[in-house]
């Protein structure tokens, strides 16, 4: 080997330690004592950590996880953007690979791990891997700053399968929790409007829906299904004035769209009906 080659070595070997020293993550003992390398979850109630000179073990009950410093994977700018992108497909796998590398650690990584995994399977239709994932987000990490995001797709996800009882309970309790957020909460009353649907009761569906138009008219991204259910519903009951009065309110807030179109047609049929 020549000297310039061995210099080259040299210097690229300290690099990557230096980069390994920067990158590291910090695992402290409740003893004290401290390593820098790769933590990772070994096996149920064990972490690993690998450092420079070899890879070693603890119980999770020796392991001070408040003061533990993970560093984030290097692809988690690359993850979350392209959870903003909505390319789930491509995301889920990134995000995967963390839950298995964090799997019930006490450490934010996790945390973002389950709240990535249960939103791309959410959003790709994967209704029974993901409402487990995001239920176990709610459970291990109580406070989380994803907790609005992981109920909303929740009760989304509950409602694509068989609602029954425990989910009108759930949603109650959602409504009544002065926690609760105003998205959440709006989110819950369209579920028990659409719970109250699947049972045959128009009229308790009916009360849902308008709380969330009286109580929650912010909530923008349900206003238009949401009048357009009053609508047909009050329709349904025989009481025209007020669907007219739904179908009117669709047509003038949002003008040119599908929604606006079909209440068009069923408001020229309530005109022509009175007309006769």
């Amino acid at each position: 080997m020549t000297n310039k080659i061995k210099i080259f070595f040299v210097l690229a070997v300290l690099v990557l330690f230096a980069g390994l020293t920067v990158m590291a993550d910090i695992l402290v003992l409740k003893s004290g004592k401290k390593y820098n390398g790769i933590v990772s979850r070994s096996s149920p109630g064990k972490v690993a950590i690998r450092t420079k000179q070899a890879k070693m073990e603890f119980d999770d009950n020796k392991i001070s996880f408040k003061l533990t410093k993970m560093t984030p994977p290097r692809n988690a700018e690359k993850a979350f953007s392209l959870i903003k992108q909505k390319k789930y497909a491509k995301a889920e796998p990134i995000f995967t690979q963390w839950l298995k590398r964090y799997n019930d650690l006490q450490v934010p990584w996790f945390e973002r791990a389950l709240y990535g995994v249960g939103i791309c399977l959410a959003n790709e239709g994967k209704t029974k891997e993901a409402a487990p994932i995001l239920q176990k987000l709610l459970d291990k990490f109580p406070k989380t700053r994803y907790r609005n995001e992981a109920e909303y797709w929740l009760i989304e996800l509950q409602l694509s399968g068989k609602p029954g009882p425990e989910l009108e309970k759930k949603l109650k309790d959602l409504v009544k929790n002065p926690r609760t957020s105003d998205r959440i909460r709006a989110k819950a009353h369209q579920g028990l409007a659409k719970y109250y649907e699947s049972v045959n009761q128009p009229k308790k569906a009916l009360e849902e829906y308008v709380s969330i138009i009286v109580l929650h008219g912010d909530v923008d991204e349900l206003q238009e299904s949401t009048q357009a259910k009053c609508a047909d519903l009050f329709l349904q009951a025989g009481r025209t004035n007020e669907a007219a009065f739904y179908y009117k309110q669709i047509i003038e807030a949002y003008p040119n769209t599908d929604g606006a179109k079909i209440a068009e047609k069923k408001l020229s049929s309530i005109n022509n009906v009175k007309g006769d």
